[in-house]
């Protein structure tokens, strides 16, 4: 069995150097967007030092332009933003396949799902027509666009056709369901999930419309970080089940506390720039998933391995051109704790290997393969305002981003766990461990 710990050192230098490697190019493009962000003003708006919660209603129309604008976008959808750095697209088709991608939670409007959720099995070939277009990871999102299905419905004739847009959930460890069902808790009224209060000038002076997108992505960002606790927290049980070593649990314990202080953070920034404080409400309940090595193993690098280590690279391209010290210093945290869960997820991968052998190894192969190719499927990118100096990249810059995750982090990092450290014998630990973690500042 290999040293766990010296495992650990030399996964944490190979992926610490890819990432900041990767972090540094390509720079970002000039022009991401339809106009240029307006200058800051000279005496930005003061923000009072107490914000009242005003009541949520979840079917109310926003009050101005919240929403990228994009042909077919819905812009009375109040979940029209999808996260941001995921890969995303349109598709439509027949309500008989929406309904083989329909999430639990789904209702009927105008004959179709409202909801779509990713299946790796949907009990057809993903390469028929029928789905061209929509994703199969496991971890894609899509929503109903009305406008977007009444459009095509009268240019097409088809009376029954359902139009969709779709991401792949990409922030950090997903909390999924047995039946890789994405569960996020509702938000509601209240200040307890708030870091601290945020001032007016360490945020980058916003205008009307940079305000809303800024709150809404902060919000889904802060969603899916409080998610990400109860992730880490099945994970650790689901390591327990197998018969994990103390290290990988430790670290699913460090993990989830570090969830908390991003969730934490990103709920302030939502607040801060939308100027209502919310907070998670509960959280449905989730069982370990069954399915030994394998399985783990398969999870975790879909989840941590892919997921983490897209999200610190995004985190810390992110940084480059902001010029908001709130969501710098939210950034800097995120990229460097995100890091650490993904090298906790190489280790924990690569631990499941040497004891599972080369089924797992296998099965980890095939995973990588699938998701791999998905990240690299040309999809047309929306055009959206340029927020990059507030810390958020745009459409392109994040297709760029998840691609070189893979060609400059990724493709490496599964080498070193498939291929330079053997499998099978009694003892094949690194021949060339590193004696000490170096000093790596995650800042491009």
């Amino acid at each position: 069995m290999r040293d766990l710990r010296l495992l650990r050192r030399r996964l944490h230098t190979a992926l610490t150097s890819g990432l900041l490697l990767a972090a540094c190019g390509p720079a970002p493009a000039p022009a991401e967007a339809t106009k240029p962000a307006p200058a800051k003003a000279a005496t930005p708006e003061p923000t009072p030092a107490k914000v009242e919660p005003a009541p949520v209603v979840a079917d109310a129309a926003p009050a101005g332009p919240q929403y990228p604008a994009r042909t077919g976008m819905d812009p009375y959808d109040p979940d029209g933003l999808e996260e941001e750095g995921c890969n995303n697209g349109d598709w439509c088709g027949p309500p008989t396949a929406a309904e083989k991608f329909r999430a639990p939670q789904a209702t009927d409007e105008i004959g179709c799902p409202t909801r779509l959720i990713g299946r790796p099995d949907p009990g057809d070939s993903a390469k028929e027509k029928v789905f061209k277009g929509l994703s199969m990871n496991p971890m894609m999102m899509g929503r109903l666009r009305k406008i977007a299905t009444d459009d095509k419905r009268k240019a097409s004739g088809d009376g029954e056709v359902c139009c969709y847009h779709w991401f792949d959930y990409c922030s950090g460890r997903p909390l999924l369901a047995g039946s890789d069902d994405a569960m996020l808790a509702p938000v509601l009224p209240g200040r307890t999930w708030l870091s601290e209060h945020v001032p007016e000038d360490m945020l980058g002076g916003p205008d009307a419309e940079q305000r809303a997108l800024l709150a809404a992505a902060w919000l889904v960002d802060a969603q899916m970080e409080h998610a990400s606790v109860a992730a880490f927290a099945r994970a650790a049980l689901e390591l327990m089940a197998v018969g994990a070593p103390p290290e990988l649990l430790s670290g699913c314990a460090e993990a989830g506390l570090d969830e908390v202080r991003h969730a934490q953070a990103c709920f302030a920034l939502a607040a801060a720039y939308g100027g209502v404080a919310l907070a998670p409400g509960p959280l449905p309940p989730v069982q370990p998933r069954a399915g030994g090595l394998v399985a783990l193993a398969c999870d975790t690098f879909r989840e941590g391995c892919v997921g983490e280590t897209i999200a610190a690279l995004t985190a810390l391209r992110s940084r480059r051109d902001c010029e908001a010290p709130a969501a710098e210093v939210a950034l800097a945290s995120i990229a460097a704790d995100e890091t650490r869960h993904a090298e906790l997820a190489w280790a924990t991968v690569a631990w499941a290997i040497d004891v599972g052998g080369p089924e797992v190894a296998a099965a980890v192969r095939a995973v990588a393969a699938e998701l791999r190719a998905a990240a690299f499927v040309d999809e047309p990118c929306a055009r959206e305002p340029d927020l990059r100096r507030f810390g958020r990249l745009g459409p392109q810059a994040r297709v760029d981003t998840r691609r070189d995750a893979w060609t400059g982090v990724l493709d490496r990092m599964l080498k070193l766990v498939l291929e330079d450290l053997e499998v099978e014998g009694d003892d094949p630990r690194p021949a060339h461990a590193e004696a000490a973690e170096p000093a790596v500042t995650l800042r491009a």
